[in-house]
């Protein structure tokens, strides 16, 4: 028999058992068909206690003759397969096959075996890894006989075929490729094999009803009075109450939209397809300015759906993106709902939908559509990519359309910023903290100073940066932002196993940040405008560019304020600067500002975690003044335009020295500024020491003076700015406040 043949192949590998547990499941089990044939599918699934690279392995299935005949592989009835993204799919360097010798063999007339073998060996560099994430193995096709009896396939948990599966063997040391060499390296016999057949069940079907009313969850409104969940195929039929998700989140396997037939999901509503969607009907899907409706599916999807953008204000621009394919833009400007602005003032006459394009010059960066380019339904909205568009009046738009259930490549323009958007129906993460999010999966494609995505925040009105430093948030369907990218970068992906609803959780993958960081933002206002720039505190960070940590500035904005980073990178500006925790109360951080002349701004602190004892300060170049902002603003109204960094800058300290002059018990020492950069000591009648501090409290300078002497100091080396000088005697102290030019 060919199981005892294999079973010696597999032997040959290692005598050696390994003590761990593997389980199998099935998942997805479907029937299709190809225009002439019904068909079973299922996929199998494989997991571990222990981690581990499979090497080779059988597995045995039992089946129902009556579905399927006897002897399905003899009578070319059952197909092994390696779908895309399977373990036995795999490939190295993209062209070699790391699996091999797959063989289907009929042991009895109602049951069917399946084995493997592997090419490349353990250590060879994308090798998988089987965890304890249940992992997808490789799938079964079996063509039926008659497609109404029960198909009752399941796993064979008969002892004898049992431990048929084995560790990789090979060399473990990474390679990029490598044959396995299982004689001098053998792989290991797993001994704890367990099988569930549940997944193998198909479906069972369900209508609905609309018997009681049009809401989804309601028990009377489905033919088997049950609310359906993933066990259940959905037909929704063509009734007088269409079904309608205006809250709850909801989960079918197949879904079929008969003719005539209308599904809503308003903006509370969720709906997840496990498996394929027919749409023969009509289905919607409704978001307004905080929440959208959420629609997934998972396997194949075929017919339109309509996606509703409400909550536009008229005549204010909105960065949007199509969640749907093969959405004309004439038919979406032509549209009398969406009342998109149309400027007639200008030939040919410019519709208020734009693409961006940042190789153009400032002002007209935005590229606006017009009648000649809309003469025919030949030009599409781009999946994935950003638009901006205007309503002549308050309401919404909407994009009728296929939806996407693949992931999704979106070209860009190497090293300019690029207006792209959330190409799915549902929630795309950024920063989630699980580390699988949008940020996470394209970290290498961004420049190193915008690691971040930016959207319009009218608080600021501008676009402010969300990083992966920032709280937990997710882009809704439709949602349109900027990236910038990297040198030699031609494309973003957007990944659809990630599409999700508006919140999660898991474990944090972001940049660490220990319980002893902190932060805090310098916030300008001026009358009813806010913009502000953060500076956090992390070990792990420099006084250079940490990509992830120092985040760029978008720019563009009339008002709007920014740093400059310690070293390097002078000609780029940061909403968002890092600094290592030790040189709080040492750097002087440089502050840009864009600002119109007679602008009266006011300048505070917005902190996080910052130490009790901290200090903040911003000096005034111009005025030549230090204010303290820890608690307090410092306002002050602008004699000039400005539009860069050099005249503001922040000081950080752990203490606050006071600047009143103090005499102890001899009034008649003095110390005075002698020169430009030069300080005289006099009256001194016993040996005094003498230190320099600044504004911030760190020492500079000292010198001693002996007793009866007059004492200088040069100070050359210093800055111009506000200086501190402290004199100490057996019998008095001095702190003399000085300002060096």
């Amino acid at each position: 028999m060919m199981r005892n043949l294999l079973f010696i192949v597999l032997a040959a590998f290692s005598t050696q058992l390994f003590s761990q547990n593997i389980s199998f499941t099935f998942a997805n089990a479907r029937n299709t068909n190809d225009g002439t044939n019904d068909y079973y599918e299922a996929d199998i699934y494989i997991a571990s206690d222990t981690d581990f690279i499979v090497g080779s392995g059988q597995i045995y299935f039992n089946y129902n003759t009556e579905a399927f005949g006897e002897n399905v592989h003899t009578n070319t009835n059952f197909e092994m397969l390696r779908p895309t993204g399977s373990i036995l799919e795999t490939r190295i360097l993209g062209a070699i096959d790391a699996y091999q010798s797959f063989i289907v063999n009929d042991n009895t007339t109602s049951r069917v075996s399946t084995s493997f073998q592997q090419l490349a060996s353990s250590g060879t560099i994308g090798m998988p890894v089987v965890g304890s994430t249940p992992t997808h193995l490789y799938s079964i096709k079996i063509k039926y006989a008659d497609v109404s009896k029960d198909p009752n396939v399941t796993f064979e948990t008969g002892g004898v075929f049992l431990d048929q599966f084995y560790t990789a063997c090979g060399p473990t040391a990474s390679t990029p490729f490598a044959s396995a060499n299982c004689t001098s390296t053998p792989g290991s016999q797993i001994t704890g094999d367990s099988y569930d057949s549940a997944g193998a069940s198909l479906p069972s079907p369900v209508n609905w009803t609309g018997n009681s009313s049009t809401l989804w969850g309601i028990t009377s409104n489905w033919s088997d009075l049950a609310i359906p969940d993933a066990t259940k195929n959905v037909t929704v039929q063509d009734v007088t109450n269409d079904p309608v998700l205006n809250s709850g989140s909801y989960v079918v396997n197949d879904l079929i939209i008969n003719s005539g037939a209308v599904l809503s999901i308003d903006t509370d509503g969720r709906l997840n397809v496990n498996g394929d969607l027919t749409n023969n009907g009509s289905i919607s899907l409704t978001a307004n300015a905080s929440d959208s409706g959420v629609f997934i599916v998972d396997g194949s999807a075929t017919g339109q759906v309509t996606f509703q953008q409400n909550g536009l204000t008229a005549n204010e621009w909105t960065v949007i993106t199509a969640p749907v394919s093969g959405q004309s833009i004439k038919e979406f400007a032509e549209n009398a709902a969406n009342d998109i602005r149309v400027n007639t003032s200008v030939t040919p006459n410019r519709y208020a939908i734009a693409y961006y394009d940042d190789s153009n010059a400032d002002g007209a960066k935005w590229v606006y559509y017009t009648t000649n380019d809309l003469t025919t339904d030949a030009i599409k909205f781009e999946i994935g990519k950003g638009y901006a568009i205007s309503r002549a009046t308050d309401g919404g738009v909407s994009f009728t359309g296929t939806i996407e259930t693949g992931d999704v490549t979106e070209t860009v323009t190497e090293s300019e910023w690029n207006a792209i958007g959330n190409p799915y129906t549902a929630y795309m993460p950024v920063n989630d903290t699980s580390g699988e999010n949008f940020i996470a999966n394209n970290s290498s494609k961004f420049d190193p100073s915008f690691v971040a995505i930016y959207t319009w925040d009218n608080t600021q009105n501008k676009y402010a940066a969300t990083t992966l430093l920032d709280a937990e948030s997710k882009i809704a369907p439709g949602q349109g932002f900027f990236v910038r990218t990297n040198s030699g970068v031609t494309d973003m992906t957007f990944t659809a196993a990630q599409r999700g609803l508006p919140v999660s959780s898991g474990g944090s993958m972001r940049p660490s940040r220990s319980a002893t960081d902190f932060s805090f933002e310098l916030v300008a206002r001026a009358n009813t405008k806010m913009v502000k720039t953060k500076i956090l505190y992390n070990n792990s960070a420099t006084k250079g560019l940490d990509a992830g940590y120092d985040i760029g500035n978008f720019g563009g904005a009339s008002f709007d304020i920014y740093s400059k980073l310690i070293e390097g990178n002078a000609d780029q500006n940061y909403t968002i600067q890092s600094l290592p925790m030790d040189s709080y109360g040492e750097i002087v951080i440089p502050i840009g500002v864009v600002a119109q002349k007679g602008e009266e701004i006011a300048f505070s602190i917005d902190a996080d975690q910052l130490p009790t004892d901290a200090t903040i300060y911003i000096e005034d170049k111009v005025t030549n003044t230090f204010n303290e902002i820890t608690k307090d603003s410092f306002t002050i109204t602008l004699d000039e335009a400005l539009n860069g960094s050099g005249r503001f800058y922040i000081h950080t300290s752990a203490k606050t020295l006071s600047t009143d002059d103090i005499v102890v018990n001899n009034e008649s020492i003095s110390i005075f500024k002698s020169a430009k950069s030069e300080i005289t000591i006099t009256g001194v009648i016993s040996n005094a020491k003498v230190k320099v501090y600044s504004i911030l409290g760190t020492e500079v300078s000292n010198a001693e003076i002996a007793a009866g002497t007059t004492g200088t100091m040069n100070l050359e080396n210093l800055s111009a700015g506000v200086y501190i000088v402290k004199l100490q005697t057996e019998n008095s102290e001095i702190s003399k406040k000085i300002i060096l030019e």
